[in-house]
């Protein structure tokens, strides 16, 4: 029941090296910085840093320059040698980087857009190759003006309707919705003309009026002009493919420290600056504490100081356990983080979990598909049940062979009962036939485990008393010493004077083992009142205030007599029917074996009606499935409720806050 010693630390150091420090602590991994003390209204000069997103913009470019140099980012690699640690060092190195490659690269754009066009101009070229014209003789014609493009071919016939307009239409080649084509208009009518051919679809292809000879020339002259425009890109690519080899390399890593400083940005609202110093405080585990030292101060100008041997109960709360137990942690933080003072329950809901699951769930062949479920779900996924599925199902496989259970089969191992050692012990004179013959066996076997978990919580709770010297909680609680004599006392007495006929239930052993616990808890509140005012320094009038404590209580409100038995009688009744409740709902294990073997049963009987042969294979493969998953995880749940409702409440003492060591956020 392990909670992880934690140190308190103190950072300090020049103000410049802030953005160092804050992303080695989040490289170490084990340090949970603190919110920083309010100093609103004191004489303390001092200022918080809330300049979160200082980086953001700088970082855009910087994967702008990374896209037009075809460098490949990586957030992970590592950058101890890069020495930037502000704004300007970052601003500086990516002007120098875009001033060797900005032109070229400009240069790259206007020659690509070049290219773009031209192969545009291109392919609509040979779409012409039915016209036999120079380009020549159309570009030099002063009073008539020609446009080549297409038309949807259903509009070619609507060109009709239009024959008294002053144009003229050729065509030359026809596509599959479309015909490339031109038409010739005179100058002053070339608006209307023009407008015209937009109504029915035409769309025009701007030529070159640099074009000359025939369809077949141009094409040649356009395509050895694209052939040298894309040389002179290529070249320029080389250049900057030279440019990204020699900078490559550190650009990634002048980025990843970028990175890593700009999401460390959210930790510097927790530091404090004065006098061009920085301040923050944080936990780190004890065993850390050298090497966290170490880290910081590796780079001069820091200095850390450990603040060991300081108790704090406002400490954050990390738990230590070891494999086997560690994934019980999950239902630990479903109920909550124990405080700081108190004890990590995990090792205890581990064992009992495991214990009570393999109790009530107890069957060989179902145990070993949990196991074997739980193994491929921790292989694949990250769910969090998983790990917890391998250990509750070999638990119920080993109380399977307890039970001698094998997919609901008792015939296959011998169960405990057939032992004849065993049944004798248990006042048969042969072998039960089934595991309900033994029914009485296993509900009292059932009431001594949940009277044993009982006790142990409360002895856990008393152990929380102490490390928190808490004494009232350690003798007057209902979970404290006075509880467990009370307790212990009564089932003891019971049981000797029911199950052995021994006649305990005397005055001599009932009034100091049970009804005395039972009047001091009643009377808890004025006797810790007479305690405290016992040890205070005044002594006047010390009796009478004894009396007048004894009825209401430092602080508090009087209470009348009548109110003071009403309200202790309601709280010790209440407190009664908890012990009783509490050890009456873990009947429910034994109540759970024989339900397990009564719903087997019920399978095995119509397997048998379906007579031999596949149908009744299929029946028991079924039923198996059937209850592996739904009574499987309502064992779970039954088992999960036990632990929160009878042990819990008994010892845990929550309200701890999780220890959360910084990270630098690889998401964007």
């Amino acid at each position: 029941m392990a909670i992880e010693k934690l140190t308190l630390v103190d950072v300090e150091g020049s103000l410049k090296k802030i953005n160092k420090t804050l992303v080695k602590c989040c490289e170490s991994g084990c340090f949970h910085i603190n919110p920083p003390p309010n100093i609103s209204g004191s004489n303390i000069e001092a200022k918080n840093l809330r300049d979160k997103g200082l980086y953001e913009k700088m970082i855009k470019s910087y994967r702008g320059a990374a896209e037009n140099l075809g460098i490949t980012l990586d957030e992970n690699v590592p950058y101890d040698d890069v020495e930037y640690n502000v704004s300007i060092d970052f601003k500086s190195y990516l002007d120098r980087i875009n001033s060797a490659y900005s032109e070229l690269f400009d240069e790259k754009s206007r020659l690509s857009a070049e290219l773009k066009d031209n192969s545009v101009v291109y392919m609509n070229l040979l779409q012409l190759s039915g016209f036999k014209g120079e380009f020549n003789e159309l570009f030099s014609c002063e009073y008539v003006k020609i446009r080549f493009g297409r038309i949807p071919n259903g509009n070619i016939k609507k060109l009709s309707f239009y024959e008294e307009k002053g144009f003229f239409f050729f065509d030359f080649a026809t596509e599959e919705n479309y015909t490339w084509c031109l038409y010739l208009t005179a100058k002053e009518d070339v608006n209307e003309i023009d407008f015209l051919f937009k109504t029915l679809g035409f769309e025009r292809t701007i030529l070159p009026r640099d074009l000359s000879g025939n369809i077949d020339e141009a094409s040649d002259t356009l395509l050895g002009k694209m052939k040298e425009t894309y040389g002179k890109i290529s070249e320029i690519d080389g250049k900057i493919a030279e440019i990204a080899k020699s900078e490559g390399e550190k650009f990634n890593k002048v980025y990843a420290k970028l990175v890593a400083i700009d999401r460390s940005y959210d930790l510097r609202a927790n530091v404090l600056v004065f006098d061009n110093k920085f301040h923050f405080s944080g936990y780190v585990p004890k065993k850390e504490a050298k090497r966290f030292s170490e880290l910081m101060t590796s780079s001069g100008g820091v200095t850390v100081t450990v603040r060991e041997g300081e108790e704090d109960t406002k400490a954050p709360v990390k738990l230590k356990n070891n494999f086997i137990f560690r994934p019980f942690e999950m239902f630990v933080k479903m109920y909550g983080l124990p405080a700081a003072d108190g004890i990590d329950p995990t090792p205890l809901v581990a064992i009992t979990y495991m214990l009570m699951y393999g109790m009530m769930f107890g069957d060989v062949g179902q145990g070993l598909l949990i196991f074997l479920l739980g193994l491929v779900l921790t292989r694949f996924t990250k769910l969090g049940l998983a790990p917890i599925m391998t250990r509750i199902g070999l638990s119920s496989a080993l109380f399977g062979v307890l039970y001698g259970s094998v997919f609901g089969r008792e015939d296959i191992i011998p169960p405990f009962f057939h032992i004849p050692k065993i049944y004798q012990l248990l006042g048969y004179s042969e072998a039960p036939e089934n595991i309900f013959q033994v029914s009485t066996v296993l509900l009292v076997a059932a009431l001594a485990v949940g009277i044993i978990l009982v006790i142990i919580s409360m002895l856990v709770n008393i152990i929380i008393g102490i490390k928190s010297r808490n004494a009232e909680a350690i003798i007057f609680g209902p979970s404290g010493v006075l509880g467990l004599i009370f307790y212990v006392g009564l089932i003891a007495g019971l049981g000797l004077q029911m199950l052995a006929g021994i006649p305990i239930m005397q005055p001599y052993y009932v009034i100091p083992v049970i009804v005395l616990p039972l009047v001091l808890m009643f009377f808890k509140e004025p006797i810790v009142n007479a305690v405290k005012l016992i040890k205070t320094k005044d002594s006047e009038n010390k009796k009478g205030k004894i009396l007048a404590y004894f009825r209401s209580g430092e602080g508090k409100e009087k209470k009348s007599i009548g109110n003071f038995i009403i309200e202790g009688f309601i709280e010790l009744f209440e407190t009664c029917l908890t012990y009783l409740t509490n050890t009456m709902s873990y009947l429910r294990i034994g109540g759970f074996v024989l339900s397990h073997a009564g719903l087997m049963l019920v399978f095995d009987v119509v397997a048998n009606m379906a007579g031999e042969g596949a149908g009744k294979i299929i029946i028991l493969v079924i039923g198996n499935l059937f209850v592996t998953g739904f009574e499987g995880l309502l064992v779970g749940i039954q088992v999960l409720r036990l632990e929160f409702y009878e042990l819990f409440s008994r010892f845990f003492k929550g309200g701890g806050k999780p220890f959360s060591p910084v990270t630098i956020n690889k998401t964007n």
